[in-house]
Formats: structure tokens, C-alpha cells, sequence
């Protein structure tokens, strides 16, 4: 997921899903000045420094089991 001119001090964002069992995490964000941090959960707030664009990478977790396939929602305040 990528957001272009993302100008907020942080980033709050939740991946939802109606799916029981299912691997799905934010493995990484990538920020404005290029580096990369995580992984991460199901939901994730970091403070982002500059201003531009943000990737909310979306993956499974090797480190766990369960279905890699299914829908869910992603939510950004």
C-alpha cells in the first residue's frame, strides 16, 4: 500500500479481516527518506520522519501458520 505526499508526524494503520486463521502482517514500512523498519503486527504506529511517500509493505509471516489467502481491509488514520 502506498501513500503519496504523506505529511502527519505518524502513522496509524490496522489491517481487519473476517477470515479465522489468517496469516497476514505489515512485514515492512518503507519512509520518506528510504529506509525500511519492521516487521510488524496487525496494526502498526510509527512516527514517520519528513514528509512523502510511505509503503505499508502487506505479507505473511513466515514465523507462523495459517491461510495466506482471503480478504481483508486496511484502515489508515
Amino acid at each position: 500500500m502506498k501513500l503519496t505526499h504523506y505529511d502527519q508526524a505518524k502513522i496509524k494503520a490496522k489491517i481487519s479481516t473476517k477470515e479465522k486463521d489468517f496469516n497476514i502482517r505489515f512485514n515492512q514500512i518503507k519512509l520518506p527518506n528510504g529506509d525500511y523498519d519492521g516487521p510488524f503486527g496487525r496494526e502498526i504506529t510509527y512516527e514517520t520522519p519528513g514528509k512523502g511517500e510511505v509503503w505499508l509493505i502487506i505479507g505473511k509471516s513466515n514465523m507462523a501458520s495459517g491461510n495466506t489467502k482471503g480478504s481483508f481491509t486496511v484502515s489508515v488514520e
